[in-house]
């Protein structure tokens, strides 16, 4: 049977290009990646605000940014001062505030009630903001830039801790800080430090797993440099469009070292495959991607479909992460099939020495290089198949755990923030997730708060009639605080304090459920968090619904008949519900990020099929040819993605764990029902073909 050549001309055509003039090619490209680079460490930056996720042209974005340019920003800092002496809390409190309120880019700091001095003791009311048990105060303290932007968030946070630390130093006092801009600032500093360390290692431990599939590395190594290449241009391309990193674009490189180096392995195993055939040395390469062209550029555009399918989410964040990556799939692909086969045509060119000969004769393809692709024919059994389909069936029955929608989770465990910022809502009555309203006029501001704290769900209401109505208050509010509760215009703001532990899914539903009920505009961080969460659903189920049928189509015509078009796809249909079940079983609940890893796995899963399949036909049905060759290069590239994704579950930052134990568990599940599962139904597919054909 002759198998579809979707794809053959044009990439065979850029890699006979490519081996007739590889130094043209190898310059060219070098230069490119260079200018890309450069370009990226001119133009690159980082973003870590949640703000940067989402379009400021949403509504609920809107009135945030409204809010925040009209009362200051609901993303405040928070100084959690903690003792067991709560007089020293106070003098700790009365000692920072001055300075704090001429820290640059400070607009406000709220710090107590303005009493006069001795009316609390007689109104049996404490002016400070403290916990129930007495031990915790906690300063408030807004940045004056309301869009929360990282290059403004960073300077003020470094500004506030940096005096926090010289006044309190030697005191018995201990300081932390918590709230939004902290929360901002780790970010940074995990994308930064974890960055650097796992994409490093990713790319090691790909090399290492590449060169070990093989047993040699120069190869292997020849396609790790065309990677570098693809990566680096990506880079360069993202400079320009969106030209900042957020946290969850900011690992694109692992993504595509795991992704993008499978076309490599893939054409350096059937170039080895020709060579051992008789090829010549530079015949092979333009050879093995004209025959691999058509699995090649089925799962790239497959891939890249579902992930380009993410610019329609309506989620910022997963709009510029499908972008980057879909673009450097490309961009990968494009690279493997032009710098790979001139990189190996280049080297093969190279004068002749002793050592050279030894290393060629070392790469030469050997018997025991097919160990792993026997090894695969041997593991064939049809009750395993039959339990591997089973289990994914149970999978999909019970479909994915629940939505984990608790921010603190995603950040690392032991995180000092984190902690304080539980600590804060446990103990007290105070917490930096508040709703924010905003009253046009005195009689609108007297029926809001009350209406407000009639509100069971509200624990706290604070407004500018919380001063007006106490006793002794000071003549006039320091004007930093009085700027957070009116404005000149005659504009209040109005906030109120959740009742119950805001970090409870249950109680955060409750709380913003109870504030949206009030049929006024409101806003603050429970209000934009859930809105968030909402749209990275949603983005799930746009990119699905655009992403899949692309998928199909792009399957469709890599083979262009509906049976093998099926079975090509039958591996991520059952590597969903395996998934599914796999996070049932290892207690992992989904998070916006998980979200973002089901395109990647889905894409993943296609690739294997793909291939196979491809495979399949060539070798005009004969399995076990499929599993030695391409089922061999399967299993590698598995490795190699379990590899690069797997580096990430190595990250401090919770979520970014997650995201990768999500992937590499779709991984794997994709592996197994490709080798596993897959031959035998194409078997079965291919016997009934010839019967009715006779």
């Amino acid at each position: 049977m002759k198998h579809p050549g979707f794809g053959a001309h044009t990439l065979g055509a850029l890699a006979r290009f490519s081996t007739r003039y590889p130094r043209t090619v190898l310059v060219l490209a070098v230069l490119l990646a260079a200018s890309a680079a450069g370009l990226a460490a001119t133009r690159m930056t980082v973003r870590t605000s949640n703000l940067d996720l989402i379009s400021s042209e949403l509504a609920p974005v809107r009135q945030f940014h409204e809010f925040a340019a009209a009362f200051g920003t609901p993303n405040t800092l928070v100084i959690v001062l903690e003792s067991d002496d709560p007089q020293a809390l106070r003098r700790a409190a009365d000692h920072l505030t001055p300075t704090l309120r001429q820290v640059p880019r400070v607009r406000s700091v709220f710090d107590k009630l303005p009493l006069a001095p001795g009316v609390g003791e007689v109104i049996s009311l404490d002016p400070y903001l403290t916990s129930h048990d007495g031990g915790m105060l906690f300063l408030f303290v807004q940045p004056d830039d309301p869009h929360s932007r990282a290059e403004t968030i960073a300077p003020f946070v470094t500004a506030v801790e940096a005096a926090v630390n010289h006044l309190l130093a030697g005191s018995s006092v201990t300081a932390g800080l918590t709230g939004m801009p902290r929360f901002a600032l780790d970010d940074r500093d995990i994308i930064q430090h974890d960055l650097a360390r796992l994409s490093v290692l990713s790319l090691a431990l790909v090399l290492i797993l590449f060169a070990t599939g093989f047993g040699a590395l120069w190869r292997p190594l020849l396609a790790v440099v065309a990677l570098l290449i693809g990566v680096a241009v990506t880079l360069g391309l993202a400079s320009l469009y969106p030209a900042h990193l957020t946290l969850l674009s900011a690992f694109f490189a692992s993504i595509l070292f795991g992704l993008g180096v499978d076309a490599g392995i893939h054409i350096v195993d059937r170039t080895e495959e020709l060579l051992g055939l008789g090829v010549a040395a530079r015949d092979a390469p333009p050879q093995a991607v004209a025959d691999l062209a058509p699995g090649l550029v089925g799962s790239a555009l497959s891939t890249a479909s579902l992930l380009g399918a993410m610019q329609f989410s309506g989620f910022r964040g997963f709009e510029e992460l499908g972008t980057i990556t879909s673009t450097g799939i490309l961009v990968c692909l494009l690279a493997m099939t032009t710098v790979l086969p001139a990189l190996l045509t280049w080297s093969e060119r190279r004068p002749v020495t002793r050592r050279s000969i030894a290393r060629r004769s070392a790469t030469l393809p050997r018997p025991s290089h097919r160990r792993l692709g026997t090894a695969l024919v041997k593991l064939q059994s049809r009750p395993l198949a039959w339990l591997l389909t089973l289990a994914a069936a149970g999978g999909l029955v019970a479909g994915f755990p629940p939505f984990d929608s608790d921010y603190l989770n995603l950040q690392p465990a032991d995180s000092e923030t984190v902690r304080l910022e539980r600590e804060m809502v446990r103990r007290s009555d105070w917490s930096p997730e508040f709703a924010a309203f905003t009253a046009e006029s005195r009689n609108d501001l007297e029926e809001l708060a009350w209406n407000l704290a009639d509100d069971e769900a509200v624990g706290t209401v604070r407004s500018l009639l919380d001063f007006e109505v106490m006793p002794g208050i000071l003549p006039e509010l320091p004007p930093d605080l009085l700027r957070a509760f009116r404005t000149p215009e005659g504009r209040y703001a109005v906030y109120a304090y959740p009742q119950a532990n805001i970090w409870d899914p249950v109680e955060q539903e409750t709380f913003v459920d109870h504030m949206l009920a009030m049929d006024r505009p409101v806003t603050g961080m429970p209000i934009l968090g859930r809105f968030m969460v909402e749209r990275s659903r949603r983005a799930l189920v746009v990119s699905c619904l655009l992403g899949v049928p692309l998928l199909l189509l792009w399957v469709f015509l890599t083979f262009r008949e509906l049976r093998w078009t099926l079975l090509a796809i039958t591996p991520t249909v059952l590597t969903m519900g395996a998934l599914a079940g796999l996070m049932h079983l290892f207690g992992l609940a989904l998070n916006p990020l998980d979200i973002m890893a089901l395109p990647i796995v889905l894409g993943i899963a296609v690739d294997d099929g793909i291939h196979i399949v491809h495979r399949f036909l060539a070798e005009n049905g004969d399995a076990g040819s499929t599993l030695i060759g391409t089922g061999r290069s399967v299993v590698l590239t598995s490795a190699t993605n379990l590899a690069a994704f797997g580096t990430l579950t190595l990250s401090s930052h919770q979520g970014l764990a997650s995201f990768a134990w999500v992937l590499c568990l779709g991984v794997g599940s994709a592996l197994v029902f490709s080798v596993g599962v897959l031959p035998g139904l194409m078997r079965w597919a291919y016997v009934r073909l010839q019967a009715n054909s006779a």
